[in-house]
């Protein structure tokens, strides 16, 4: 399983959580922020009010009164990550990084929406970047401490039996509109032989599924509104309804294919699917704890406000 953005973002916010994200969190603010700057400035005054100047340690000063301790605290975490990843001689290949960023990528909607999302956050790419590899690194380091015992995978597979198993569902497309009449009126004009799709993305007041011919994708029982939800589980594959009339409008439902309910069967796609779960959820709980264990065997000396 992978990070997203939006828990990375999330972390961002509860920054005290020592978490995997809250950590590599901090290379951005490091990056980007108060580091970055005391190192530009090469003048004791970093801004002049009304001629009065506000220097760099006054500057300073007020970082560390309101963050610095805990930026510190998480750069010496980070820095201790690191010493026992190069002690070890875990590494992570850009293509991991790289097919991570991807996935980030994929879950916000594409590269634009990513760019508008660090942007909100004041981030960069690279801040990104310098974040997902750190995430896998600790990863890395802590995983081979996970394990995931038959009778575990069991006992889950039996608590969670009902919702494990594929539950009865339709693939539909459909056409909105406004009166019966013109629903009836594309409804004859569908079994003239025109397309579904072609008069969905032209007539359909529904633009979000009328951009995709009406494309609803796979859904089960307690999604849709009553009627429509009626209407498609007892259409067959190919079956286009009569007019459905909802709150919304008028619907024409087209179902394309159907998925029968099966029960739950423990076989190898489950297993594998439970495992990963449950090492997941270990991992996530682990993390933390090994973190307070790495820093309590450092030697580390703090020398902030000397």
């Amino acid at each position: 399983m992978r990070p997203t953005l939006d828990r990375l973002m999330e972390s961002l916010r509860a920054r005290t959580n020592r978490t995997v994200v809250a950590l590599v969190l901090t290379a951005a603010l490091v990056a980007g922020g108060a580091v970055t700057l005391l190192a530009q400035s090469q003048d004791d005054v970093v801004a002049w009010v009304n001629g009065e100047p506000i220097t760099r340690d006054e500057l300073y000063e007020e970082m560390v009164r309101y963050v610095g301790t805990q930026v510190l605290d998480e750069m010496i975490l980070i820095k201790l990550v690191r010493q026992q990843a190069a002690q070890r001689g875990v590494e992570v290949s850009e293509d991991d990084v790289a097919a991570q960023l991807a996935a980030i990528e994929e879950d916000v909607g594409g590269p634009e929406q990513l760019k508008s999302v660090l942007q909100m956050y004041n981030m960069t790419y690279d801040d990104l970047k310098q974040q997902v590899n750190l995430n896998l690194l600790l990863r890395a380091l802590v995983a081979p401490e996970i394990e995931v015992t038959e009778d575990e995978i069991r006992s889950y597979f039996d608590e969670n039996r009902e919702r494990l198993g594929q539950p009865e569902q339709v693939r539909a497309r459909h056409i909105l509109v406004e009166t019966e009449e013109q629903a009836k009126e594309l409804k004859e004009r569908l079994e003239a032989g025109e397309d579904f799709a072609a008069l969905a993305k032209e007539h359909s007041i529904d633009r979000g599924s009328a951009a995709r011919g009406g494309d609803l994708g796979w859904f089960g029982r307690g999604v849709m509104v009553e009627p429509f939800e009626k209407a498609a589980f007892s259409l067959k594959p190919g079956e286009v309804s009569d007019p459905v009339q909802t709150d919304f409008g008028y619907h024409l439902i087209l179902v394309e294919e159907r998925r029968e309910a099966r029960e739950a069967v423990l076989d190898e796609e489950t297993r594998s699917a439970i495992e990963e779960q449950l090492r997941e959820e270990k991992l996530s709980q682990r993390i933390p704890e090994w973190l307070d264990e790495l820093r309590s065997k450092a030697d580390v000396e703090i020398r902030l406000g000397r």
